[in-house]
């Protein structure tokens, strides 16, 4: 589906140049530091660097890029939040590996603490989130938008 929907894209870039590109993403995020949240970080660090730390080892044959994750990209955090809070039992592929659901282990707070950076981090050209924390509410109570 992608590489159909990549066909329409009038820039469309080769292998190559797609993989030049994710590393300098990986390159320019693994160097930055941000201290908007220094909560949100050491929840990172303690809670999700050991699988997506940039330039980190592979865990369980799978390291899922951040700086490349489209759901920091989003206009709205809900993906984002979803995936924090209930994790990926069955991955769409097996090279990705699964995610721990962390909806009995983080409180709102943290889970909005933990939004807000991954967003300033990984997609720092993208204006901050608001209402992040009434988002992580409606996503705990099921609500859509």
């Amino acid at each position: 589906m992608a590489i159909y929907l990549g066909s329409f894209n009038d820039t469309a870039i080769n292998e190559p140049a797609q993989a030049a590109l994710a590393a300098n993403l990986e390159t320019l995020t693994s160097t930055r530091t941000v201290s908007v949240s220094t909560v949100g970080a050491r929840i990172y660090q303690g809670a999700c660097a050991v699988c997506h730390a940039v330039g980190g080892a592979p865990l369980f044959g799978s390291r899922p890029s951040l700086a490349l994750n489209s759901n920091l990209q989003s206009a709205v955090p809900d993906n984002l939040i979803q995936v924090i809070l209930h994790g990926i039992a069955s991955p769409v592929s097996s090279d990705l590996g699964y995610m721990p659901a962390f909806k009995d282990s983080m409180t709102d707070d943290q889970v909005a603490e933990l939004v807000s950076y991954l967003r300033r981090q990984f997609a720092p050209e993208k204006p901050p989130w608001t209402g992040v924390h009434a988002a992580v509410n409606r996503a705990r109570q099921g609500i859509s938008r």
